[in-house]
């Protein structure tokens, strides 16, 4: 995130598009555009995954019914909904909308860690609980995919320095700020599910599913899937204007045309999820492949070509007559 910055204070763009074309040009803005469409889409589908498995509990719990077999208590019904939540909070040009129920989500994350702690304190360590801290390399890299979801929509913060305005100076804060309380919250559930779980732990993708029917637990899913919902525009928003870019050359045109592009693209990322229909698949495609790449390798290479303009541009040079010395020529 700081790289980033670094680069867009450096060079004056306002994106990451904007940054790939100065530094390295337009094949450059052209990698950039492809490897976010293909991040986004694996994001987005993973997101979607998720969010349907944790809705599906709850919502059959909802029913009058016990016989699960009918057509509205199937996962494709189920996702379905969840698209058709999803579907008018994406369609706006701008995430202002969404600035007071962001802060709904992060309450809602914070009631998460309460019930977490409750069934922990009534459940105890499991007998079997192990944490190897010295495991053995290709162990260590499952970890990629989850840092690479994890920082899906980091690209944005481009936009963000650019809309602090005379509060640029703070940026710093507000990335380390964010980093640190989202290392908090993998570290903390990370840790309660091998407490919890013991050896156990590998059996569920998300840590909730093996709560089962527990209606506390229902509640914190319902809870973390609002905070998914309220997540899909910072995916969606870029993902349409990434492809309005390629396509037409300009990244936002009129509500109706933004209400068919939103439609076309929830389709492809359902068509797509009920095929992946796994989401620890989901994070392997999206983790080690283009998401390493954006989140990582693509913000050191930007940075790099911003300080090596940096000190180009900081040389002290010395004027005499109609001829320039540097000071290791002098």
């Amino acid at each position: 995130l700081v790289f980033l910055v670094k680069a867009s204070k450096q060079s004056g763009m306002t994106n990451l598009q904007e940054l790939g074309r100065y530094y390295y040009g337009q094949q450059g803005e052209l990698v950039v555009n492809i490897s976010l469409i293909a991040l986004l889409l694996c994001a987005s589908l993973s997101v979607l995954i998720a969010i349907a498995e944790l809705l599906t509990p709850i919502y059959r719990h909802a029913l009058p019914t016990e016989d699960y077999d009918h057509w509205y208590c199937q996962g494709w019904f189920v996702m379905l909904l969840c698209v058709a939540m999803i579907f008018p909070i994406s369609i706006p040009n701008n995430l202002a909308p969404l600035k007071w129920s962001s802060s709904g989500a992060v309450f809602s994350i914070f009631l998460v860690f309460i019930f977490m702690g409750v069934r922990f304190c009534q459940h105890g360590i499991a007998k079997d609980s192990k944490i190897d801290l010295f495991v053995d390399s290709p162990i260590a890299t499952l970890a990629l995919p989850i840092q690479g979801l994890a920082y899906a929509s980091q690209f944005n913060v481009v936009g963000l320095y650019i809309e602090l305005g005379e509060h640029k100076r703070h940026i710093n804060t507000v990335i380390h700020g964010s980093m640190i309380f989202t290392c908090f919250v993998y570290a903390f559930f990370g840790l309660l599910g091998y407490l919890y779980f013991g050896q156990d732990t590998g059996k569920y993708s998300m840590i909730l599913d093996g709560f089962n029917n527990d209606k506390l637990m229902l509640v914190a899913g319902a809870m973390i899937s609002l905070t998914n919902i309220l997540k899909m525009p910072l995916i969606i928003l870029p993902f349409r204007h990434t492809v309005n870019l390629i396509l037409m050359g300009k990244e936002e045109f009129g509500l109706l045309v933004s209400c068919v592009e939103t439609t076309l693209i929830l389709a492809l990322i359902y068509v797509l999820a009920r095929l992946v229909g796994d989401l620890a698949l989901g994070l392997e495609l999206s983790g080690p492949t283009v998401g390493v790449f954006v989140c990582f390798i693509l913000p050191s290479m930007l940075c790099y070509k911003s300080d090596k303009e940096k000190w180009r541009n900081m040389r002290p040079r010395h004027k005499f007559g109609d001829t320039h010395f540097s000071r290791t020529q002098l």
